[in-house]
């Protein structure tokens, strides 16, 4: 049995109201003429007021499964999205469809806090739920309030409502919106992988709380792939960060700065090493590695570089920015520039003899 109401240019509140008890009293009214008739008015759509002003009938709601767009025609809006098995987050887009109660469904952004706010009955917690968890909480809000006897609800999420954007040290920044799960290596291999340059962090964010931000350890070399399956989700920034620079000085072969890429933990013999070692007339026992401290200071740390390549001493950890200077050997240059000028003086005395 369906019961039409048609009103002239209605208060909106007062008309939702008077809507709303009309309706759950004409339910009541039938249970009591009888149990046949009760249930053949549950299994029947339920009572559903026609819209005002436009003419347009209220009532017609459509919705395929597993994906595909659903339609509610009362409010004249299109929901779209897809039934999540993954859990909702903050930030992403919900379609709440409530099937024959059209001033119940919403389409709405999850709070921070997770909440979505249902028309008439207030907030309703999503965060953590999937789909059919979701389609339970406002079915049981709407009950609780006996705002709906027998809700039918369905919630959809839009997946590509936000993107997932990345930076730094991959092959193609930007902005990526993905289907279904989302797995931070299959993220990286989307953005065409990590540059050369690729350092051992990659920190995440969320644009909901962007000052939580996560420093996930990343191994460029793959061998420990033990952070490949962190899931990623909407609205989140991924940032690979580029290796760390370390400054070789004094007297080696090259100076310059170096990469720390090559090794998990770059070590000064290393660093070095990198540089061609150490050159002629040198105090290698005077090396000096400085490390700049979070408040901007210095602290120089004399470290004696022959007793480290003889594995008499322990070898050291280098940092980002440090800086390791190879002292040059103020009597070792003496001694050499003393030779030398005995060379060039004995050299003519014996030419001198030889006549």
């Amino acid at each position: 049995m369906h019961i039409k109401i048609r009103v002239a240019e209605p208060s909106a509140p007062y008309y939702r109201a008077f809507r709303w008890i009309f309706s759950v009293s004409a339910a009541g009214l039938l249970c009591l003429l009888g149990p046949s008739v009760c249930r053949a008015q549950a299994q029947s759509p339920s009572l559903v007021p026609m819209s005002s002003g436009s003419g347009k009938t209220a009532g017609r709601a459509t919705s395929t499964v597993g994906g595909a767009s659903t339609t509610g025609a009362a409010s004249g809006q299109s929901y779209i999205g897809v039934l999540s098995e993954t859990p909702i987050y903050p930030g992403e887009t919900v379609h709440v469809l409530v099937f024959d109660a059209p001033d119940f469904s919403v389409v709405a952004q999850v709070s921070e806090n997770g909440d979505i706010a249902i028309p008439m009955a207030g907030a309703v917690h999503l965060a953590g739920l999937n789909s059919e968890k979701a389609q339970q909480a406002v079915a049981a809000q709407l009950m609780a309030l006996d705002l709906v006897m027998n809700p039918r609800v369905t919630v959809t999420v839009e997946s590509q409502a936000l993107g997932i954007t990345v930076l730094g040290e991959v092959h193609s920044p930007g902005i990526y919106e993905l289907n279904g799960k989302h797995l931070l290596s299959d993220l990286l291999a989307t953005a065409g992988g990590m540059t050369a340059n690729a350092g051992r962090v990659i920190e995440i964010s969320n644009e909901s709380t962007p000052n939580k931000v996560e420093a996930l350890a990343w191994d460029p070399t793959m061998h420990n792939i033990a952070n490949y399956n962190q899931e990623v989700h909407p609205g989140d920034r991924v940032l690979v960060r580029p290796c760390g620079i370390a400054y070789v000085g004094g007297n080696v072969g090259k100076p310059g700065a170096y990469s720390l890429c090559g090794s998990p933990v770059m070590t000064l013999s290393e660093l070095v090493a990198m540089a061609d070692g150490v050159v002629r007339l040198s105090s290698a026992s005077h090396t000096y590695l400085i490390r700049t401290r979070p408040d901007g200071t210095r602290i120089a740390t004399q470290i004696d570089l022959p007793r480290i390549q003889r594995a008499r001493a322990a070898d050291v950890p280098v940092q980002e920015d440090d800086i390791i200077y190879v002292s040059p050997s103020a009597l070792k240059m003496v001694v050499n520039q003393a030779v030398a000028w005995v060379g060039s003086t004995i050299n003519p005395l014996v030419y001198v003899a030889t006549r």
